[in-house]
């Protein structure tokens, strides 16, 4: 059965925002390492909007990361950004510098069915979206290929993998780009059906035109599990940190012979180390004594595996079976 997935390219108005506020993130801890944020990005049309609470040494332009990392990811529309981060007082500073302020929980999951460890449908999104990404920034023969697209892979009639495919194609006309993007997904999927732009041409998309937010979709393993709070947050919080702790821990129960995991890690306010830990193969089976509970450690992930641009990496492509991060290795 292929579970229906989704990845975005790096220009869309959503992907767009949450790249700018994992950039913003990085920064700060780049400058400080002890800095704790909590901040949001939106907005399109001109404006983009940061907001949130900090408490850091740090001090820079933000305004100007701003325009900087929307450059990178291809946003080359003017946006005017507006800065609202404010600094935590005294009498919030205990609770703001909590792992989590809430008793939290995560889920983390891996699964036998593709080299990366995740569902299949996702790997397939994953490749055609980079290979899209890729032929944009490196091909000059794709110039109208915009910054701004989606790729869904689910599954259609008689268990055909069906590929629908949303992007912003500039002046090319539809037909011509159609067939463009039906080789590149051939390549990864040679048996899909596939469905470019279904509801007609599309020239004007991106944050340009449409409205954007951070946070507000995140599902790391496609719709198989639900959307996920990891975006504008530093990596102590335990729902970022836990996240990509209990994805760690069941690509390790996959390499050990599982043929799928599903772990669940909850965290009670102020807490290093989960309360409770859960762990279920591909049967339902529970093989939670096969995790060492510091392994769970919410400081494993500043000590052993930040680096500058770590949220960034995590954020563009999903931090679940994207080779290079330190949780895959």
């Amino acid at each position: 059965m292929i579970r229906p997935a989704r990845m975005r390219l790096p220009g869309h108005p959503d992907t767009a925002c949450d790249i700018v506020a994992e950039a913003i993130v990085d920064e700060y801890l780049r400058r400080d390492p002890e800095s704790r944020i909590l901040l949001s990005v939106s907005g399109g049309r001109g404006a983009l909007f940061v907001s949130g609470d900090v408490r850091s040494q740090a001090d820079f332009d933000v305004a100007a990361l701003v325009r900087k990392t929307l450059g990178s990811i291809g946003v080359m529309s003017d946006m005017e950004p507006f800065v609202s981060l404010e600094a935590v007082g005294p009498e919030q500073a205990p609770l703001f510098s909590a792992g989590s302020e809430l008793p939290v929980t995560v889920v983390g999951y891996a699964t036998n069915e593709s080299p990366e460890h995740v569902p299949q449908s996702l790997a397939y999104a994953r490749r055609i979206a980079k290979r899209l990404e890729e032929l944009r920034n490196g091909d000059d023969t794709w110039f109208w290929l915009g910054a701004d697209g989606e790729v869904v892979v689910g599954e259609g009639a008689g268990k055909q993998v069906l590929v629908s495919i949303h992007v912003e194609h500039g002046a090319k006309p539809l037909a011509e780009a159609r067939d463009a993007i039906e080789a590149v997904v051939k390549q990864v999927v040679p048996e899909a059906l596939i469905k470019t732009n279904e509801l007609g041409p599309n020239e004007a998309r991106g944050l340009a035109h449409v409205m954007g937010a951070s946070g507000r979709q995140v599902m790391p393993y496609g719709e198989l599990l639900p959307a996920a709070r990891l975006v504008g947050m530093d990596v102590r919080r335990a729902e970022k940190a836990g996240a990509w702790l209990a994805r760690a821990a069941a690509r390790q129960l996959v390499e050990a012979g599982s043929s799928a995991a599903m772990v669940t890690a909850s965290y009670l306010p102020g807490e290093d180390l989960p309360a409770r830990i859960t762990a279920r193969d591909g049967q339902g089976k529970d093989i939670s004594q096969q995790i060492v509970r510091d392994t769970l450690s919410l400081k494993r992930v500043m000590n052993e595996w930040w680096r500058p641009g770590l949220n960034v990496e995590a954020m563009r492509w999903g931090f679940a079976g994207e080779a290079g991060l330190p949780w895959e290795s």
